[in-house]
């Protein structure tokens, strides 16, 4: 199982005979000294060198492996990786260790894991260049100045079920390892950028062009960049000049401006990391005024922040003061990334998606509140002949009544089970197709059914809207929809009950966990909970996010922007 070299290396590299295996602490702990050299001498022999290739000294931290001049150690390399972290295994508390090859200039990172393996360029080269790379652990590089221009000192990975091996760091994907720079496409402008490097040379932007320039094609190592904005929002506590404290709602953007940079930085956590800058630039600021000149100490505070902690990052910020003792001012929670979002769609074989909110508005406040009055008209000239007689007032005509309902579908819930709900029913079918013509497209919509349909999605309409209007409404632009499904003439049908959304999904006989709605609605919200069916929430205005929080919604977006980047992206 000798992992193949390089194509174009005639000769084993040369400059790398020491193996140092160290471990925490090995004094009164004989049983993980016996392990350890057990394992030393394994992995030697797995790797390919005869006893008389090196010599294995003692020491009181672990062993020294002394290789012959000119030995090839990759092998060794492989064995280490694959065999190290199992001979572990055997012991109840094994200590950590840290296998070093060579001798690095700079100092390896204090990292939480049963195994730190750090390794020079040049053997790193070796390994990017196998066919071990291809199912072994991340090798992340060290570098030994801030030079931005200087190549990584040496290379290290972590092993080991303990170990925190770093996934996807915040807006960066990688490294990974790459045959061929040219198979890595165009990054999309504006959305994404690639940072690659030679296991000696710096870390440099993609030229999707040229990605070699003049150097020969070699396998590199190379991260996928985030480079859309982010969000967060926040309430704090900041100091006063007295004893009171004011409290700031605080909302945070930023996004990648310096790819390069900000890959070098291996920056997590980014948020929180922003977030605590703020309070600490913030405070001495807003500790010089009174509670009483709250405004005065927001304006000096959206005024002075910056130097922010994170190289390659633009950030922008504002900041609301109020007293301790007022309402705090509020602060939504985070927007879900990209990557969240494309979780979300990348596990989903049907989308579903509401008409009214995420596809179009056909009532909009003002014609809603018309349609809702039409209706009630109804339902006044049809109540009951005693009720009249008798003087008793109609109660959805009274103001509180009117009040009650916001959108004619509300209405229509109310009437389900009435003799009126068939009545009510023809009229807003009548209501919605004369509403056609106005009502906006919500802006994206087009574009995000398209690029759910490339991606391989089936995406169906889910609406309590009736289906004429829908397809009345739809039909020019063409849609490549699976489906279209409405109103019914039932009216307990309407959601929450699911309905609409058990009609899409059987089309192709989806199971609820392999879809997803996208909505404005909380009555389909709720069905969708009902059957365990994931849901994204949209909504532009405040007020609708909080609704649908409220709801139980875990991810609500104020734009469809988001969701029409993550949908090409899968």
């Amino acid at each position: 199982d000798r992992p193949e070299p390089a194509p174009d290396r005639s000769e084993p590299p040369t400059g790398h005979s020491e193996i140092h295996f160290a471990a925490d602490d090995l004094t009164g702990r004989p049983e993980a000294r016996i392990t350890l050299e057990a394992a030393v001498h394994e992995i030697l022999s797995r790797g390919s060198l005869s006893p008389r290739q090196y010599a294995v000294d003692v020491r009181p931290d672990g062993y020294l492996v002394r290789a012959e001049p000119g030995a090839y150690l990759l092998p060794v390399l492989v064995a280490v990786l694959r065999e190290l972290p199992h001979a572990l295994t055997r012991l109840t508390d094994p200590p950590r260790l840290r296998v070093t090859f060579g001798q690095p200039s700079v100092r390896p990172p204090e990292a939480a894991a049963d195994v730190l393996v750090v390794v020079p360029p040049a053997l790193y080269d070796d390994f990017a260049a196998s066919s071990a790379a291809r199912r072994a652990q991340r090798f992340r590089p060290l570098f030994a100045d801030s030079a931005p221009d200087s190549p990584p000192a040496a290379w290290y990975c972590l092993l080991g079920p303990k170990s925190a091996e770093p996934g996807e760091r915040d807006l960066v994907q990688g490294p990974f390892i790459t045959h061929d720079l040219r198979e890595l496409g165009v990054p999309t402008p504006g959305r994404t950028a690639v940072v690659h490097t030679r296991p000696d040379g710096p870390l440099t932007l993609l030229d999707p062009i040229h990605p070699y320039g003049t150097r020969p094609r070699r396998p590199e190592t190379y991260y996928s960049v985030d480079l859309t904005p982010h969000e967060t929002r926040h309430i704090m506590s900041l100091p006063s000049s007295g004893k009171g404290a004011f409290q700031a709602a605080v909302k945070l953007t930023w996004r990648v401006e310096d790819p390069v940079a900000f890959v070098r930085a291996e920056a997590t956590g980014v948020s929180g990391l922003l977030l605590e800058h703020l309070r600490g630039a913030a405070a001495p600021v807003t500790r010089r005024y009174p509670l009483r000149r709250a405004g005065a100490a927001q304006r000096a505070v959206n005024a002075g922040v910056d130097d922010w902690p994170v190289p390659g990052l633009a950030v922008s910020y504002t900041v609301q003061l109020v007293p301790e003792w007022a309402p705090a001012p509020a602060a939504e929670p985070p927007v879900p990334s990209r990557r969240r979002l494309s979780a979300l769609l990348a596990d989903a074989d049907a989308v579903l998606v509401g008409f009214d909110g995420p596809l179009a508005r056909l009532f909009p406040a003002q014609t809603a509140r018309e349609a809702v009055l039409d209706l009630l008209s109804i339902v006044a000239d049809h109540r009951d002949p005693q009720d009249a007689l008798a003087g008793r007032p109609l109660p959805v005509a009274s103001t509180p009544g009117r009040e009650a309902f916001t959108h004619p579908l509300d209405l229509l819930r109310a009437f389900a089970h009435d003799r009126l709900g068939p009545l009510l029913r023809a009229r807003l079918d009548d209501l919605e197709l004369r509403a056609v013509p106005d009502a906006p497209t919500t802006h994206r919509s087009l574009a995000l059914v398209r690029a759910l349909h490339r991606s391989g999605r089936r995406v169906s309409v889910v609406t309590d809207v009736s289906t004429p209007a829908v397809h009345r409404y739809l039909e020019p632009y063409r849609l490549p929809l699976a489906g279209i499904h409405g109103r019914r003439d039932d009216l307990s049908l309407l959601t929450p009950h699911p309905d609409c959304l058990l009609r899409a999904l059987r089309v192709r006989g989806t199971p609820p966990r392999s879809g997803v709605l996208i909505s404005s609605s909380v009555a389909e919200l709720t069905a969708a909970q009902q059957l365990g069916l994931r849901f994204i929430g949209y909504a532009p205005s405040a007020a609708g996010r909080r609704s649908l929080r409220e709801g139980g919604s875990e991810v609500t977006v104020s734009s469809l922007e988001p969701l029409l980047e993550a949908a090409r992206s899968l």
